[in-house]
């Protein structure tokens, strides 16, 4: 259902593209307190000690930084670890879906997006920015995406860059029962590392919503052309 062209073959071969789709999710139960709670207390167990540059150099982190210096850019999960670490930040979510995706990321550090399965018109292509796409962040503010992004766009429209993050249109929402999330992950990560983070994800949305159907879960690779 993803196709990958020819130009990410050339400039990112080794990608992985980690997929997941989901169907028949109930968002009944609301998110909790006293799961942040949890979730901080592990994230400050699993890095203590370790600082933002050592973390810059281990997997997959380091890929995603090489990644971003191409643009001139830094790795923005590391940012958003750190406002956890130090309290600054919040990940309690109305949707559980959101919270679940948002977990899944810092326990991982793999960069992850959700879309609303429902608002997508396959076939899907991952393919390079040529740099005058534009479509909508989730704030719904206008974004154009950056000349050799990798980029995935469907029959009509972008709606997801690694650099820009995902569109408005296809946003997980509180009604949102079908889900596709896609794992990014550049050159140099480990094809196990992202699919032990989309069993993880997947363990995740179970635990709230036990009646759903994975009718897909799969890691992809770009091959050299």
């Amino acid at each position: 259902m993803i196709i990958f062209e020819e130009n990410v073959e050339k400039i990112y071969p080794g990608t992985h593209l980690g997929v997941l789709i989901v169907k028949g999710i109930t968002q009944k139960s609301e998110c909790k307190k006293e799961d942040e709670v949890a979730f901080l207390n592990m994230l400050r167990k699993k890095y203590e000690g370790v600082t933002r540059k050592e973390l810059k150099t281990q997997s997959p982190v380091d890929a995603y930084a090489a990644y971003y210096k191409r643009f001139g850019q830094s790795y923005h999960l590391l940012a958003q670890l750190d406002s956890m670490l130090k309290g600054e930040k919040t990940c309690v979510y109305k949707s559980p879906l959101l919270q679940s995706m948002f977990f899944n990321e810092l326990e991982s550090m793999l960069l992850t997006a959700g879309h609303d399965l429902n608002k997508l018109k396959p076939p899907l292509h991952l393919k390079l920015a040529a740099g005058d796409e534009c479509y909508q962040s989730i704030s719904g503010r206008e974004l154009t995406a950056a000349a050799g992004d990798m980029i995935m766009s469907d029959s009509t429209r972008v709606f997801s860059s690694i650099l820009k993050g995902p569109d408005y249109d296809t946003r997980l929402t509180p009604d949102t029962r079908d889900v596709l999330f896609t794992i990014y992950a550049p050159p140099g990560i480990d094809a196990f590392k992202v699919k032990t983070a989309l069993i993880r994800l997947d363990e995740r949305i179970r635990a709230f919503a036990p009646g759903s159907i994975t009718e897909i879960l799969q890691v992809l690779t770009v091959m050299n052309c």
